[in-house]
């Protein structure tokens, strides 16, 4: 179960000290209440009774689901301690046969921010695979910069459900207090994960990753060069 410490910070807008809750991991199925406020893009954030403000927190955790098998190592600050701690983490994964053992089939992930976060978990939840999706987006994201104002930047882009049915885009642009909300076409992702299926495995380390946009242009990439091969052995 999840296991917290406290420690004082002051409130970036009028400098009231405030004690808050530092957890080191959410364990599901035990810590729904956590999970919730994940969901919400709460957990992380702290709330100033004094200012009425709320703001970001940003600190180390993990996220793991014991009964959907899927650990995610939350790091907003990918330094060279935390790099070599997954580096360590990945190695005992290949060597240690009891945890392989004790944690065989489970899918491990690195994500930066809260909204990748809850982007990563629902993606899980809902029997999808985070990799087609990132590689969606890359289809998404020049067809969108073409809708949107030039001096408006895109600065996320993440897979959501809708309430009544179906999937949709979060698209956050800077500037803009509200997202914008457009239609998620799945067919397009059984066809990414039909074409992409075996790339994606190739590009898929073992172990704790990370898999975001940078990630899925490498695999198109590839999946680009290897169309051209296929052609030329057809010429």
């Amino acid at each position: 179960m999840a296991k917290f410490k406290k420690q004082n910070i002051k409130c970036p807008k009028c400098g009231k000290e405030i004690e808050i809750e530092i957890w080191d991991k959410i364990e599901m199925p035990y810590d729904i209440e956590k999970k919730e406020k994940v969901m919400q893009n709460l957990f992380f954030k702290e709330y100033c009774k004094d200012c009425k403000m709320l703001f970001p927190i940003a600190y180390r955790s993990s996220y793991n689901d014991l009964e959907q098998k899927y650990l995610i190592w939350f790091v907003p600050r990918l330094t060279e301690p935390e790099r070599q701690e997954i580096r360590e983490y990945n190695e005992r994964l290949k060597k240690d046969n009891i945890l392989r053992l004790a944690q065989g089939g489970y899918r491990y992930r690195i994500v930066r921010s809260d909204s990748e976060l809850r982007e990563k978990i629902l993606i899980f939840d809902e029997g999808l695979d985070d990799r087609f999706i990132e590689t969606m987006k890359l289809v998404y994201i020049p067809m969108l910069k073409e809708k949107v104002a030039k001096d408006r930047k895109i600065i996320g882009l993440f897979f959501d459900k809708k309430p009544d049915d179906g999937y949709r885009w979060i698209l956050i642009l800077e500037g803009e207090p509200k997202p914008l909300i457009l239609n998620a076409n799945m067919d397009l992702y059984e066809d990414m994960k039909e074409k992409l299926a075996d790339l994606a495995d190739q590009h898929t380390p073992e172990g704790l990753a990370q898999i975001n946009p940078i990630w899925a242009r490498d695999v198109m990439q590839a999946y680009s060069q290897k169309q051209k091969e296929e052609e030329k052995e057809d010429k």
